[in-house]
């Protein structure tokens, strides 16, 4: 979906949350997407008011033909902050090894989002009634997948107690082959190379991603439980930071990207919000 039909908001995840159709919010893939599609409508329009830079993606130009009819766009909106996604983070120690690992998938395992949802009957209703399907294409949906912290060839992070690996834009052939197919898991694999070039060109030098400690998730896990995180994306700074190990505690105030519950919504589940501002654009 184009993110021009997306709806934004920013608080309190527990707060904004309930807003939205919970199977709406964006993944990661696709807000990386979202945030191509806005560097490419800032940044490359050429003084003959040239047809937009596309990225070999039916998506990108659908959304570009979209741009191109509007002055002003909800991708202008999303610039300069961060976004809370509704992928899954979960580390544990597997198998009682000495190793910590890191299994990312859809919003059924994202612990800080179900909470919310089981605790909201209204919102756990419209939940079981909107599946995924009806607002993300299916390629968007993520795949459950798991990383050997340890073959990411973590370093710590000078600003943060985590941990982190950082490439090049400009020399992505430099990173680890693990680090390489965790990237092409956020940006996806059709034309992985040209985004990069893409993102080099228009400043965002480097990519940055944020981990939980290691022997910390060894020593506070076994395989029975896991700790979870919150995934959060920085996409529109020089550095780009996708930070997987987010918590509430840290990221008080939250961005989301999604669809909101319409008033003819609330009216059938019985129990319907307040009227102020709900199919306004925040």
């Amino acid at each position: 979906m184009d993110i021009d039909l997306r709806d934004i908001e920013k608080g309190t995840l527990p707060e904004i949350l309930p807003r939205f159709y919970p199977n709406s919010i964006t993944y990661l893939n696709e807000l990386s997407d979202f945030r191509m599609y806005a560097e490419v409508w800032s940044n490359k329009k050429s003084k003959e008011n040239a047809k937009r830079m596309e990225i070999g993606h039916a998506g990108y130009i659908k959304t570009l033909e979209l741009g191109e009819r509007k002055q002003k766009r909800k991708s202008d909106k999303v610039r300069f902050d961060y976004f809370a996604v509704a992928d899954s983070v979960n580390y544990f120690a597997k198998g009682g090894k000495a190793g910590a690992y890191m299994q990312m998938g859809g919003i059924q395992t994202n612990s800080f989002f179900n909470k919310i949802i089981k605790a909201d009957s209204r919102l756990l209703k419209i939940h079981s009634l909107s599946p995924s399907s009806n607002f993300h294409s299916e390629g968007y949906l993520p795949k459950t997948f798991d990383v050997i912290l340890k073959e990411l060839d973590l370093q710590p992070d000078e600003e943060t107690n985590k941990y982190c690996f950082e490439i090049s834009t400009n020399s992505i052939i430099d990173a680890s082959f693990a680090q390489r197919m965790f990237l092409t898991n956020i940006f996806g694999e059709e034309a992985f190379a040209e985004k990069m070039q893409l993102l080099h060109n228009v400043g965002r030098k480097y990519i940055r991603c944020l981990f939980e400690n290691s022997e910390y998730v060894v020593k506070n896990t076994n395989t029975s439980e896991a700790i979870s995180r919150l995934c959060v994306a920085w996409p529109f700074f020089e550095t780009v930071i996708f930070d997987f190990a987010g918590t509430l505690e840290y990221y008080k105030e939250v961005n989301l990207l999604g669809t909101f519950i319409r008033m003819e919504e609330e009216a059938e589940s019985g129990e319907g919000l307040e009227a102020s501002g709900i199919d306004e654009y925040a």
